[in-house]
């Protein structure tokens, strides 16, 4: 009985800790795409632009930050419908991508684009680079207290 315990732990440890080791990855990634886009904070809104530190539009700047990482990227957010694969918003996660519709009253069309930076028991907390007057430039965004949830299209898990 004794040496039929110690195969079943020469069979499970490699699988447990490839699952650590592929959970401590994931981590690390999505850790080093929220300082990459913490990096940017503050910087201006141009439209079409996606130059670090001087300034970006919603796409310029996700591209540049899932770039950073060599992760699959677009330079439009109807691109980021097309990659990845859709998940559902309560299995959103740090790194993921969320879509949105433009500003335009009624609109199903991605016309904005944000990286998840937090989730917890407060709720998603997104960054990007907004047009808004209120909100100008690359900032971060409390999910459920903003107008977001509105134009709420789809998440994407691009890694």
């Amino acid at each position: 009985m004794k040496w039929l315990f110690s195969i079943f732990l020469l069979i499970s440890v490699p699988m447990t800790s490839g699952f650590a080791n592929a959970q401590e990855s994931w981590e690390q990634k999505a850790d080093s795409i929220v300082d990459i886009a913490k990096a940017q904070l503050g910087v201006p809104y141009v439209w079409a632009t996606s130059s670090p530190g001087k300034s970006f539009d919603c796409s310029g700047f996700t591209a540049h930050v899932y770039g950073s990482m060599d992760i699959t990227k677009c330079r439009s957010s109807k691109g980021y419908a097309a990659i990845g694969r859709k998940i559902n918003m309560s299995e959103v996660r740090k790194g993921d991508c969320l879509l949105f519709a433009g500003t335009t009253p009624g609109s199903k069309t991605v016309g904005h684009v944000g990286i998840v930076i937090e989730k917890n028991e407060d709720g998603i907390k997104f960054i990007h680079c907004s047009s808004s007057k209120r909100h100008f430039g690359v900032v971060i965004t409390h999910y459920e207290s903003s107008g977001y949830p509105k134009r709420f299209l789809q998440a994407r898990r691009l890694f």
